[in-house]
């Protein structure tokens, strides 16, 4: 199981965040799914084959939502990556939860089993939705077809983000900005699964300074993206000013003589720009 998909599990499998996915994504932000008829359930299933062996089928998130006489098992799976054969992936996930419905004390209380596939690539999704676009030749044999559920969370619109009530909002803004190369500045809304977020975040800005962040049980209540961010940046400063000390002044006292044996003693007083400085570091190889 790969970093990525192992944080993003963590985070879903949070009861509010599991019904905001669904109720945002599924049913357009109407509160259908409450996390109070949520309950966990085996998310893999065992089947034997012809040969006898037994054989499992694993997904990623599958949950029970019970509510009154009505039930559904509901499940989420993420993909980083196109896969052109999703169609048949979910099919077979699906298929196999119908089959243990048949199989165990479900007999007579057979309930649907609904699947969302979490895109999370920049690039639009263009592989199959349904088994008739994997499968073309299905058609003219008059099969049936088996159209899944795929949401593209780099491509939801600011008001479908709005949407979104549970930690998943700051998920889906970090995603949209990432796609539009803005860089993720955070919020102020209060994060709820503070440990979660932060694994989160690590994984995927590939920045562990994120673990670093030092919150007692009274800082994560009021915990928001802005203040981490902040914490994180006060981080990066502080070891910026430990390097400074040991290389930094003398890698600008070098890149002063060079300018003044150059004749170029006209950029000595543009070195207070930060970045020009580092540009010209960067150019004559003194970092």
């Amino acid at each position: 199981m790969g970093e990525k998909d192992l944080v993003q599990k963590l985070l879903e499998d949070c009861p509010d965040v599991f019904a905001d996915i669904y109720n945002v994504l599924l049913f357009q932000g109407k509160q259908i799914i409450r996390e109070d008829d949520l309950s966990n359930t085996e998310n893999e299933s065992q089947y034997k084959a012809d040969t006898g062996r037994i054989h499992e089928e694993r997904r990623d998130l599958l949950k029970l939502w019970s509510n009154g006489k009505h039930k559904a098992l509901l499940g989420i799976e993420n993909q980083i990556a196109k896969d052109y054969s999703m169609p048949l992936r979910v099919l077979s996930y699906d298929g196999s939860s119908y089959r243990s419905q048949i199989l165990t004390s479900w007999k007579g209380k057979q309930c649907p089993v609904i699947t969302l596939v979490l895109y999370f690539g920049e690039e639009r999704w263009t592989k199959p939705k349904a088994l008739t676009e994997a499968m073309p030749e299905i058609t003219k044999l008059h099969g049936m077809d088996y159209k899944i559920h795929v949401f593209e969370i780099s491509w939801l619109t600011d008001e479908q983000i709005q949407m979104f009530q549970s930690d998943f909002r700051i998920i889906a803004e970090f995603f949209a900005a990432q796609r539009k190369g803005e860089q993720y500045r955070g919020t102020t809304r209060k994060i709820k699964h503070v440990d979660e977020m932060l694994k989160f975040m690590a994984v995927f800005t590939e920045d562990h300074r994120f673990l670093e962040v030092k919150l007692d049980e009274k800082d994560k209540e009021e915990a928001n993206m802005c203040a981490i961010l902040d914490q994180i940046e006060n981080k990066g400063i502080e070891k910026g000013i430990k390097t400074g000390k040991n290389h930094g002044i003398q890698s600008v006292s070098k890149l002063i003589g060079i300018l003044i044996q150059q004749g170029k003693t006209g950029e000595l007083e543009m070195l207070r720009d930060q970045n020009y400085c580092e540009e010209l570091l960067n150019k004559y190889h003194l970092l």
